[in-house]
C-alpha cells in the first residue's frame, strides 16, 4: 500500500493486486466494495500515524493494475485557526469577504483566534494561506470563553471587512 497526504483532510491511497490478495481480497477490478476500501484506508493511516478524526468520505477507482482510494475527513466540529496579526486577518477576511460564513473571533494571548464551522470548507481551505490551522481541542473553546474575549461572536468575517475594509455586505 502507499499512502500520500493531500492537504490537510485527505489522502489518497494506491493498493496493488498483491496487496488486495494479501488480505484475501479480490483484485478484478469492481470487486472491492466501499467498506473495504473504508477498511483498507484506515489501516494505512493508522500505519502512516494520519490521523482520521471525524466523517471519512471515500472514492475508489478499481482497475486491472489495483485500486486508487481518495479519502477526505470531514472534521466533526469548528476549525480553528491562529492568526499572528491583525493584517493577516484582514486579507483572510477580504479573500472571503463574498463568502456568507457564520465564524467568530477571538483575541487570546495575544493572537487572533478564528473559528469556521466544519461545512465552511472552502473558507477554511483560503483561511490556510494566512494561518496556521489549530487541531480541533475540546478545552479551546472553554478558554477562549475564560481567559480571551470575544470579538465577534458571529459573522466574524463579513463585521471585519464591513468595519475595517468598508466593505458592504
Amino acid at each position: 500500500m502507499t499512502i500520500e497526504p493531500i492537504g490537510a483532510a485527505s489522502v489518497a491511497l494506491y493498493l496493488t493486486p498483491a496487496d488486495l490478495s494479501r488480505r484475501g481480497l479480490s483484485a478484478a477490478p469492481g470487486s472491492l466494495t466501499l467498506e473495504q476500501a473504508l477498511e483498507l484506508t484506515r489501516e494505512a493511516c493508522g500505519q502512516a500515524g494520519i490521523v482520521l478524526d471525524g466523517t471519512v468520505e471515500i472514492e475508489a477507482y478499481p482497475e486491472c493494475c489495483g485500486v486508487l482510494v481518495f479519502a477526505r475527513v470531514r472534521p466533526v466540529g469548528p476549525s480553528w485557526f491562529l492568526f499572528d496579526d491583525l493584517e493577516a486577518l484582514l486579507e483572510a477576511a477580504l479573500a472571503l469577504h463574498n463568502v456568507p460564513v457564520d465564524a467568530s473571533l477571538w483575541w487570546w494571548e495575544g493572537k487572533y483566534w478564528l473559528s469556521l464551522p466544519s461545512e465552511a470548507e472552502g473558507a477554511a481551505a483560503v483561511c490556510r494561506e494566512f494561518a496556521s490551522p489549530r487541531q480541533a481541542d475540546p478545552l479551546l473553546e472553554a478558554r477562549l470563553k475564560e481567559a480571551g474575549q470575544s470579538i465577534f461572536p458571529h459573522h466574524a468575517l463579513a463585521q471585519l471587512c464591513r468595519h475595517f475594509l468598508r466593505l458592504h455586505l
